[in-house]
């Protein structure tokens, strides 16, 4: 994305720990054309030279209290090197539920001048900025419902086997108990923007109410990783909801699960809810792409990169305070990637 935005932006170094690609060129890294940059693991290095923005797609990192100070502190790291950041870490609106993240990082990036914006997919640009976005068509707005998910079956992260996809149901920690680590970790990354859709549009709301389902599967199942079989986990549905009294007022559910095509009882659909005067209903095809799967979070952040560079907010900034995201043209005569 930013070798095709040549005319606009200027990639200067790239950065990774995988021995795979060091020392290979950042676009040969995906088989794209070269541009001129190879990856390093040396971050110290790549922050001395001369730049606006770094672009951090890291693993998110949380402490035993679990707050994201540890990516925070990392995170840190570019605003003492005097560079604004982007990043898809869900420390995204969290001034009411990490304030001491919150604070932190705005401490830090204001006493660089300079700007840090959390802004990925999911929180970020599909839960809240869209629905927030098309909210703005509206006279007023009584509750909003975004859905979302993926689909797992060609996953090859290591961080999917948290989902335990193949386990025995009796073994797993019942839903929503202490032991039930999953859930918490995944209320903590999402709930932020259900937050910030009720806060922004005024949404009166007194009770945050998460739900967390398992499902097993209806038949054998073929993953990149192995057979699920019939009977065994295949599918999480995860539920975080603000209610005023008895009245939902703003809720994410999210399915993480595996062949979605086999077992469409359990949908993953991509759609945006919002009640009011008028009501409006949006939904999203191909919202995480099988193939490339990530670039539907890379992309709101590349996209960013000019609204920062066009706007004098410094500290901890949100995307809803800065001018509207567009794709911006790209460079005449590029390659389109595939």
């Amino acid at each position: 994305m930013i070798a095709e935005r040549q005319n606009i932006f200027e990639l200067v170094a790239a950065v990774d720990v995988d021995p795979k690609k060091l020392g290979k060129d950042a676009g040969e890294v995906f088989d794209f054309d070269k541009v001129g940059v190879k990856v390093s693991d040396d971050i110290d290095a790549a922050l001395k030279l001369p730049a606006d923005i770094v672009l951090d797609f890291c693993p998110t990192e949380m402490d035993k209290q679990g707050t994201f100070m540890p990516s925070a502190i990392r995170l840190a790291k570019s605003l003492d090197a005097g560079k604004n950041v982007i990043t898809t870490i869900p420390v995204y609106h969290v001034q009411d539920s990490q304030p001491e993240v919150y604070e932190y990082l705005n401490e830090h990036a204001k006493a660089h001048n300079v700007a840090f914006v959390p802004f990925g997919l999911l929180p970020g640009d599909y839960a809240s900025y869209i629905p927030l976005v098309l909210a703005g068509a509206m006279g007023h707005v009584d509750k909003i419902v975004v859905q979302s998910g993926e689909d797992d079956w060609h996953n090859t992260s290591g961080w999917v086997d948290v989902f335990s996809y193949g386990g025995d149901i009796n073994k797993y920690p019942k839903p929503d108990s202490d032991e039930d680590l999953l859930a918490k970790f995944i209320y903590a990354y999402y709930s932020s923007g259900v937050y910030e859709m009720a806060d922004r549009i005024g949404l009166k709301y007194d009770t945050f109410k998460p739900e967390h389902e398992v499902f097993t599967a209806p038949k054998d199942l073929e993953t990149i990783k192995g057979t699920v079989k019939k009977g065994s986990i295949y599918a999480h549905r995860f539920t975080m909801a603000l209610y005023n009294g008895n009245e939902q007022v703003a809720a994410l559910r999210y399915v993480h699960k595996v062949d979605n095509k086999e077992t469409p009882e359990l949908p993953i659909n991509n759609t945006i809810h919002i009640e009011g005067l008028p009501s409006v209903d949006a939904q999203i095809d191909g919202l995480i792409p099988e193939r490339e799967g990530y670039v539907s979070s890379a992309a709101p952040a590349v996209n960013l990169i000019p609204s920062i560079l066009e706007t004098d907010k410094t500290g901890y900034v949100e995307v809803c305070d800065l001018p509207v995201v567009i794709a911006r043209p790209l460079d005449i005569g590029a390659k389109k990637l595939v």
